[in-house]
């Protein structure tokens, strides 16, 4: 894409994919800036869904949270007054119950079990059915990479976690593994993170660590953690109204591409951690620390306990052991 084409696609905090006079204009929201890796992705999807469609299907992507942040843009597309959204999985955990399962600490241990696990056919249905419950079908996922523990002070074991005050999402999976760290699990939008850090509200939080220097975290906080203890899907969901509108046959390829950056998204967002990782040890001093993860995953084993106990959970959660030999 040349520089002329690019800048006729940024209008504003939004993008507009499609110039056709009879193409139909979907809204897409999400909370994340189009230069980051998921906004690269999701209008790299969009073009693509432009093109094959011959412009019938174009999406204008709202950037930044513009439409509201997700609890609120996701009850829209509830309702059909916006057509598609992006939302976490933690997010997403207190609205479909299920997705709890793809927050559980250690539950993807590598790389590659993320990716068997998310392009399992029969779990990419337990998906979609748990979310169709709630009024929303689900296009696909992006990768989000590992997340781990950053902080301001100097911890090297589990027992330098103890007390310390974690900025978790506000999602019940990651508060309740937070408290099984011994850690005191403090929920907490994104937006507050580095303020709370510098102001010694709080005294890490957990996340990517490629925030460290995308977000200039490590200007706060000196100190990573690889716990590498769970990840943040991010998934695209789509409301019913707006499947219906587009037909069955465009709405095919929709899901196609969308197979297609989810693929893409795992290896493309792994590059980029690392890369910002090595920025913020080499740029911004940046301690990076490995830790027994042995003593963390038996601490949250009951976790485990607790969602194969629950009838909304057993199901997605056998199937996930299964699929990595851990049944």
């Amino acid at each position: 894409m040349n520089k002329i084409t690019s800048a006729l696609l940024v209008v504003g905090s939004l993008t507009l994919l499609s110039f056709n006079a009879n193409a139909r204009v979907y809204k897409l929201a999400t909370n994340v800036p189009s230069d980051g890796a998921p906004g690269q992705l999701l209008t790299q999807f969009a073009e693509a869904v432009d093109h094959r469609t011959e412009g019938r299907v174009s999406f204008r992507i709202y950037w930044n949270g513009t439409l509201g942040g997700q609890e609120q843009y996701i009850q829209q597309v509830q309702s059909g007054v916006i057509d598609a959204g992006l939302i976490n999985s933690g997010t997403l955990e207190n609205l479909v119950p299920q997705i709890g399962v793809l927050n559980l600490p250690y539950i993807f241990r590598s790389t590659e079990e993320f990716e068997s696990t998310m392009t399992n056919p029969e779990v990419t249905q337990l998906i979609q059915e748990a979310t169709s419950d709630r009024n929303l079908n689900t296009l696909g996922f992006l990768n989000n990479g590992f997340r781990s523990v950053y902080t301001t002070k100097n911890v090297q074991n589990l027992d330098d976690l103890k007390g310390l005050k974690i900025r978790t999402v506000p999602s019940d999976t990651y508060i309740k593994t937070f408290r099984a760290f011994g850690a005191v699990a403090t929920p907490m939008d994104f937006s507050e993170i580095y303020s709370a850090l510098q102001q010694g509200v709080i005294d890490g939080a957990e996340g990517g660590l490629g925030a460290l220097w995308e977000l200039n975290f490590g200007e706060v906080t000196k100190y990573a953690i690889r716990t590498e203890h769970t990840r943040l899907t991010d998934f695209v969901l789509a409301s019913p109204r707006f499947t219906k509108r587009v037909g069955e046959a465009d709405y095919q390829i929709l899901q196609e591409e969308f197979d297609k950056v989810s693929i893409k998204s795992i290896s493309f967002i792994e590059e980029q951690i690392t890369e910002s990782e090595n920025m913020a040890m080499e740029k911004m001093n940046v301690k990076f620390t490995s830790i027994d993860k042995d003593e963390l995953i038996e601490r949250i084993e009951p976790l485990y306990e607790e969602a194969q106990d629950d009838s909304n959970k057993k199901e997605l959660i056998n199937k996930i052991l299964t699929i990595q030999n851990r049944s």
